[in-house]
């Protein structure tokens, strides 16, 4: 008998990690709240219609900032992901009206690409129930039932991938890069959201849609590169300033980097020559949303929620490569073999390189078959705007780092450093404390 038996497939489930690092601001809390009130027998019921058979759901779940997952599996092994959404985000300040739209715009995300793209792989939407509909009440929660994926995000397998070999990034970049050039070849003359789409009125481009907590409204559709960033920049900042109104001790960089991301919108040229037509854009393409199986090959693109046409000025090199340092810093670090940040600088550096490269090849090849995109990403991604916005979206995130980032934006986006960029921040910080102040009173 031969022993060469097939590896057994692992289901994304085996890897899920339920509560883990959930442990922080009542967030695992508004899972179990959750996890209480969801009716599972009525997502199972569900999908055993679609599947045709009896499924078991999955104990452990897959939970991001505002959905779960569970598996509902088959006994011959088929299985879907029931895709639940989670109560309201707790700093999120949309309105319930916004929720139902963002759902709304992914909806018609998915069957606006499947219905016109076969390269980019996304999940199959077999059904959605909208809040309000019988089998939401009847679940607890709007839902939808997505096709499943042998496979898991690329940040479940490894969250450095400049650490893999470099064959491995170069195979995940060459993908990567192909997937998002094969988007940006759709264009639009507005940026906004797909609000809706049918086969008979093709795409129609709405308002963004959003339940960000980084507080950009629902507005929208913009016609102009800079009207969208001015609205991106009056989020960033309302929703920095209701942070430190409600927590004095927060770091002021936190404050200070979006209000001086929105004065280098305001005052310079920098976002003002945006131009369309505006491409498409996953918004959230980071390695928690790419599913690949055990050799690293994509197997699906997930959470199209805030997928939008977009200036081209909002690509920028993501995580885990980010470019945050300047030049110079970046450059004294490499040549200190001594310097404790000297690895992984260099590793990041070259994964950089490898990423710009593959989106250079995959250009070309969009040019070889006569669709070619309107402006080179590669070019892009190493302009002062997208720098500038990809920095300003790690204040937050990059805990520790706010001081760092700010001064950084302010280098880029006026030339300053030293003590006149250290005056240029003193002086916004009084302004801002004016502003602090009448927001509480």
């Amino acid at each position: 008998m031969s022993s060469d038996v097939a590896p057994k497939k692992m289901r994304p489930s085996e890897r899920w990690a339920s509560y883990d690092d959930w442990n922080y601001g009542g967030m695992r809390q508004r899972l179990e709240g959750f996890m209480a009130s969801i009716n599972k027998t009525a997502l199972t019921e569900h999908a055993s219609i679609v599947l045709g058979s009896p499924a078991s759901i999955s104990e452990p779940f897959s939970a991001g900032q505002y959905w779960c997952c569970f598996e509902l599996v088959a006994p011959d092994n088929r299985f879907l992901v029931a895709r639940v959404r989670l109560p309201k985000h707790p700093e999120s300040n949309a309105t319930d009206a916004d929720e139902e739209y963002l759902i709304q715009c992914e909806v018609a995300t998915m069957k606006y690409l499947r219905a016109n793209i076969r390269t980019v792989p996304l999940p199959k939407l077999y059904a959605y129930e909208p809040p309000g509909s019988v089998r939401a009440i009847s679940a607890g929660a709007a839902y939808m039932l997505i096709e499943g994926f042998y496979g898991n995000s690329l940040q479940d397998i490894d969250h450095s991938i400049y650490n893999l070999p470099v064959s491995t990034q170069e195979h995940v970049f060459t993908q990567w890069t192909s997937f998002q050039a094969e988007l940006a070849a759709f264009t639009f003359t507005q940026i906004g959201s797909i609000s809706q789409f049918s086969t008979d009125t093709g795409p129609i481009i709405g308002a963004i849609a959003t339940s960000s907590i980084d507080g950009l409204p629902t507005a929208g559709p913009f016609h102009s590169g800079w009207d969208y960033f001015v609205a991106v920049a009056e989020g960033l900042v309302a929703h920095a300033l209701r942070r430190k109104r409600s927590d004095t001790e927060s770091n002021q960089f936190a404050t200070l980097g979006p209000l001086i991301f929105r004065n280098i919108v305001r005052d310079t040229e920098i976002f003002k020559n945006s131009q369309g037509p505006f491409h498409f854009n996953h918004m959230d393409m980071g390695i928690q949303n790419i599913l690949i199986d055990d050799d690293f090959n994509f197997v699906a693109v997930i959470d199209w929620e805030l997928a939008q046409s977009a200036p081209w000025e909002v690509n920028h090199y993501p995580m885990p490569i980010p470019l945050i340092s300047s030049d110079r810093e970046t450059a004294e670090i490499l040549y200190d073999p001594g310097h404790k940040a000297h690895r992984n600088m260099s590793r990041q550096v070259g994964a950089r390189l490898l990423y710009r490269q593959k989106f250079k090849e995959a250009e070309r090849a969009l040019e070889r078959r006569g669709n070619p995109l309107h402006y080179s990403i590669a070019e892009v991604l190493e302009g002062r705007a997208s720098r500038i916005y990809g920095l300003v979206g790690k204040i937050g995130v990059f805990h520790g780092m706010e001081e760092e980032l700010t001064y950084e934006l302010v280098r880029l986006g006026y030339g300053l450093t030293g003590p006149e960029a250290e005056q240029h921040v003193q002086m916004l910080g009084e302004e801002t404390k004016g502003a602090i102040t009448a927001g509480v009173n």
